[in-house]
């Protein structure tokens, strides 16, 4: 498969969002909308995360 420089495979985005949520424990409102700006996530992308972070699963 054949790679070009700019372009990123798709979730790529997604994936750099989640790190750097966790990386700098990031879960509030503003912070989940900012990083969905930095990273250009889609609306669904976006939406994944407000419900990831910001309405985390109950521990097991």
């Amino acid at each position: 498969m054949t790679t070009y420089p700019g372009l990123t495979a798709h979730g790529e985005q997604l994936r750099r969002a989640i790190r750097y949520l966790s990386d700098f424990h990031l879960h509030d409102r503003p912070s989940l909308d900012e990083v969905a700006f930095r990273f250009d996530l889609s609306p669904l992308e976006q939406e994944f995360l407000l419900r990831y972070f910001a309405n985390p699963p109950p521990p097991r």
